[in-house]
């Protein structure tokens, strides 16, 4: 039995075969965040309920598989992730590899071999994580505080060696990737090192709200949301479970 109760999404479209598989990890002491058969249930999945690990089922139900679920996962959330299939043919297997999965298991397999195998990816991705933020605060000594000041309604944003002077109300959100914050508006997005934390902080206006753990939204800008994700003018963001509360309560009747 492992200590800490890791979550774990299984997307696989055979139904015995994706139950067999969560009964087992049951058995082994994981918690199960839920079962996806296609593309789109296993992004919405990913998105509100943010697992410590995916199990991937590369041939899925619809146009998009497994593959795609990975590039999807590297591009937005760092998450490891393990394919579970039968194929095995040189094409695949080139387009696994560039998605960088942190492990490859070939059905079908044993309740050992598949415990096993998420046991090191997560103890792999712990200590990786681990080892970059490490690295990050012995070389880069850059200061959070010189690329974001403050005065009055107007922000000044390091872009390359000049600050531009923004105001507050055309920014559309930010976004946490790493060590940075993305910064939106309309015209241009700005990318400066700095803790979204920091960010919200430094920010000091009410309609900046926290809706997932990587992003701050503008509530002003905001034009259609639902109970997994919200628009911002153009662009679209997770709601995260533990935020879905408080966003709501911007927009109760007084």
């Amino acid at each position: 039995m492992i200590e800490q109760k890791f979550n774990i999404l299984i997307v696989e479209d055979e139904r015995l075969v994706a139950n067999d598989i969560a009964a087992r990890l049951k058995h082994a002491g994981y918690n199960i965040s839920g079962i996806a058969d296609n593309y789109d249930t296993a992004m919405l999945m990913f998105s509100k309920f943010l697992p410590d690990l995916v199990l991937l089922d590369i041939s899925l139900k619809g146009e998009k598989n497994g593959i795609n679920i990975a590039e999807d996962i590297n591009s937005s959330t760092r998450t490891p992730f393990i394919f579970i299939t039968a194929q095995t043919d040189a094409d695949t297997l080139q387009k696994v590899k560039n998605t960088f999965p942190s492990a490859f298991l070939v059905k079908p397999f044993t309740t050992a071999h598949l415990t096993v195998s998420i046991d090191l990816a997560l103890h792999n991705f712990a200590y990786q994580k681990k080892e970059i933020t490490t690295q990050q605060s012995k070389n880069d000594k850059i200061e959070e505080e010189d690329t974001l000041f403050l005065k009055q309604n107007f922000i000044f944003i390091k872009d390359g060696q000049s600050y531009v002077k923004i105001d507050q109300n055309e920014v559309m959100m930010f976004e946490a990737q790493d060590n940075y914050v993305k910064i939106y508006t309309l015209e241009k997005s700005y990318l400066i090192r700095c803790t979204i934390n920091k960010a919200i902080d430094k920010m000091k206006q009410s309609y900046f709200i926290r809706v997932h753990r990587s992003f701050c939204i503008n509530i002003k800008k905001v034009t259609k949301f639902n109970g997994n994700e919200i628009t911002v003018e153009n662009l679209k963001v997770p709601l995260g479970r533990n935020y879905k509360e408080d966003f709501i309560k911007n927009f109760e009747l007084r």
